[in-house]
């Protein structure tokens, strides 16, 4: 909850607008029920004419449209509000995302796209209702007690029922939200990362088991949202029980004043019952909006875990290295939330290849991103040409290192854009590379060439293409540094074979460091480690 007012607060003039559109809401309100009264009060009690009417209902009429006017801009300021507060969190998010993390691509892009989401009933609706509230009712109140005072004690003392109420159901649902927004997040990460690997799925005849996954999923989640469902409904029967038997009580003691008593007259009464509705409604609305920022909570505290998780950004200085540099890991640890890899102690001669092999999930890639300077060690240090790595200047590196990951990243944009990367190079040179990482047939069944368009993320494409299509880059980049995790996984043999021969033409000339299963891929290696449950033997 702090974190949510502290990302309120900074959106300064947004409150000050809420304060201006609710103190105006105020005054038209009120204005509004006084030009009611006196208009019945003239035509029904006093029998005045026509004319004496006039002024009082040019007043409601500017007072109507003035209303709705302040409503709309308070409702589009409360928008504009949400959607800055949102864009600060997913720009946080992104550069907090901005080093490798153990988080899977498909349930960062659902927190970046839903669960910010979820931010916005909190800063749309909560905040700006809240500060309407503290306006209105208050002004209604002050307004009352000079018109009829014992009518105003009674909504005093009513009134805390409303938010009381709202605030006890929230304690129900925070937890309910919690687990919803969880079964969300994971119910999108399911479907995107089956998405992306559909045509895999399709090939091994798995898409039948993970379809059952995936209605596993979707019934969790939608059980959950019924249950969040259920409890906002019967809190809503609630609220408008409290809210009727409120103005009921105000009506109930103006009758026995009129009536029974008769110190009250007609024009002060009515007064009262016209403003009374717009009081609780108005607490109404901030119970509804409670309940809708209550349910932000949940999708707060799990940014906030995200935020707080270490970011390992590394830094850089100025100084060159030798080409292509020898890399070393010295006493180099990360410590995740279910594991700890290292101390790592390597040293990887320039010119070198190096092989690290192991099991699945026991630290081989996060090692490589230690080498590639992706991210930085909780302890240790990374030395490049024997230099620390928070010397070297960052660009340099940047130019001369390239790794080429288990899930390569292609672009929305052409195959020439995908290989060229930014750098410029001749048609026969981005042949030649497609030709070295047999791609060749593929490409002759392009009907655009060079400029077949690519989707996002590879879209489009079989894992093992999208892999050549990185290995391609690495063969036009020709990196003094190269850097390969699982280089030949998606690939069939023939077309590993080929690869094997790519890598081998970087032998002797670069550095190359290989993260692999396949013993094919490590068969000309200088150099072998294993890695088990995040320690490194030489092999």
């Amino acid at each position: 909850m702090v974190w949510l007012k502290q990302l309120a607060v900074s959106e300064k003039k947004y409150l000050l607008l809420f304060v201006l559109y609710s103190a105006m809401l105020a005054v038209t309100i009120i204005g509004q029920a006084y030009s009611i009264v006196k208009i019945v009060d003239s035509v029904f009690i006093q029998k005045s004419s026509f004319e004496a009417i006039l002024p009082f209902a040019a007043l409601l009429a500017l007072a109507i449209c003035t209303r709705l006017a302040t409503q709309a801009a308070l409702q589009l300021s409360a928008n504009l509000y949400a959607g800055r507060v949102k864009t600060k969190v997913r720009q946080q998010l992104i550069a907090h995302w901005s080093t490798p993390s153990a988080k899977p691509t498909g349930e960062k892009i659902a927190i970046l796209q839903h669960t910010v989401q979820e931010l916005h009933g909190y800063y749309a609706h909560y905040i700006p209702q809240f500060i309407k509230t503290l306006t209105l009712p208050a002004s209604i109140i002050i307004t009352l007690f000079f018109v009829h005072p014992t009518s105003a004690i009674i909504m005093l003392i009513t009134a805390p029922f409303i938010p009381l109420t709202y605030i006890l159901v929230g304690i129900q649902t925070k937890a309910k939200s919690e687990q919803q927004l969880t079964k969300m997040n994971r119910f999108s990460s399911t479907f995107l990362e089956m998405l992306y690997g559909l045509q895999t799925l399709k090939l091994f005849g798995k898409a039948r088991e993970q379809e059952q996954k995936l209605n596993e999923h979707n019934k969790q989640f939608t059980e959950a949202t019924l249950t969040v469902l259920k409890i906002a409904f019967a809190s809503t029967l609630f609220i408008e029980l409290i809210t009727t038997l409120g103005i009921g009580l105000v009506a109930l003691e103006i009758g026995f004043r009129m009536i029974v008593f008769q110190t009250l007259t007609f024009a002060p009464a009515f007064f009262v019952l016209t403003l009374a509705p717009e009081y609780y409604q108005s607490l109404k609305e901030l119970g509804a909006a409670f309940h809708t920022g209550r349910g932000s909570l949940a999708a707060a505290e799990i940014l906030q875990d995200t935020l707080k998780t270490p970011k390992r950004e590394p830094i850089w200085g100025t100084a060159h290295f030798a080409e292509p540099p020898s890399l070393a890991l010295k006493n180099a640890s990360i410590q995740y939330q279910q594991q700890e890899i290292g101390p790592i102690t390597m040293h990887i001669p320039a010119k070198q290849t190096v092989a690290i092999i192991g099991p699945s999930g026991h630290g081989k890639t996060t090692i490589l991103h230690m080498l590639a300077a992706l991210i930085k060690p909780d302890a240790g240090q990374l030395f490049i040409d024997e230099k620390e790595q928070s010397t070297i200047e960052e660009t340099k590196w940047r130019e001369r290192m390239m790794l080429v990951s288990q899930k390569p990243y292609l672009f929305a944009a052409t195959l020439r854009e995908n290989l060229q990367m930014g750098a410029n190079y001749s048609d026969e040179q981005l042949l030649e590379a497609l030709q070295q990482v047999e791609l060749t047939a593929w490409f002759g069944q392009l009907e655009n060439g060079l400029e077949t368009k690519i989707g996002e993320g590879g879209l489009g494409l079989s894992g093992g293409e999208q892999q050549r299509v990185a290995l391609a880059r690495a063969w036009l980049k020709k990196p003094s540094v190269l850097l390969l995790d699982e280089p030949t996984a998606a690939l069939d043999v023939q077309t590993a074979e080929a690869v094997h021969q790519l890598i081998q033409q970087f032998h002797h000339r670069s550095t190359v460091v290989i993260v692999a299963h396949r013993y094919e891929s490590i068969a000309h290696a200088d150099m072998i480690y294993e890695v088990i449950n995040g320690q490194l033997k030489k092999g």
